[in-house]
């Protein structure tokens, strides 16, 4: 495998943990689905889809590449995912930053007792809301749990924080407010080390 796949392949391993976690999804509050045959998953996922003969299009919310479309007419909260490589040490240790941006309308940035989720799902996730809950900051939190909170996730290992930049501030324009959290991985160049043996 090349640099380039294994860091696309990381990209799709954590949009994969992030979908799978209650938590997450619940925060996303993704639109409810137009066909019983359209999950959840693949609404925040977006798509299209022909059922009985009906195409079905969503948007999407969860993406893995740096994607911010000006001419979004609903409100909504999204994620994208994104790495770099930082470096190459002797072709042996590849160094990536992984990057995942969490952003969402004006509008939707407080938490209430009326919002989905709740100020009280807030509390039971674990989560601080305080009086208002901000969804940015709790998605960081959520996203933060499920990353960081992995001491080796599979097909990736070691995701550390970022010593420099950790999180930062994101508004990809004035109608959206977030937050960019960067992590660091250090890998064994398979590759290369395969072809040494």
């Amino acid at each position: 495998m090349s640099n380039l796949y294994i860091a696309s392949d990381y990209k799709n391993v954590i949009i994969d943990l992030l979908i799978k976690n209650k938590d997450f999804i619940s925060l996303m509050n993704p639109p409810p689905s137009p066909h019983k045959d359209i999950s959840t998953v693949e609404m925040l996922l977006g798509g299209q889809w022909f059922i009985n003969g009906q195409k079905y299009e969503e948007q999407g919310q969860i993406f893995d590449y740096n994607f911010v479309d000006d001419t979004t007419t609903e409100e909504k909260t999204f994620v994208f995912v994104e790495t770099d490589i930082d470096s190459i040490n002797q072709n042996l240790f590849i160094h990536f930053n992984l990057y995942i941006c969490a952003f969402t309308a004006k509008s939707l940035v407080r938490i209430t007792d009326n919002t989905i989720p709740s100020i009280n799902d807030v509390e039971m996730m674990g989560c601080n809301a305080g009086h208002y809950g901000n969804r940015v900051d709790i998605l960081c939190d959520v996203i933060d749990r499920i990353i960081n909170g992995n001491r080796k996730i599979k097909g990736i290992g070691d995701v550390k924080p970022a010593e420099s930049g950790f999180c930062v501030i994101y508004t990809p324009n004035n109608k959206y407010y977030g937050k960019r959290l960067k992590y660091t991985i250090s890998n064994l160049n398979e590759m290369e080390y395969e072809c040494e043996n």
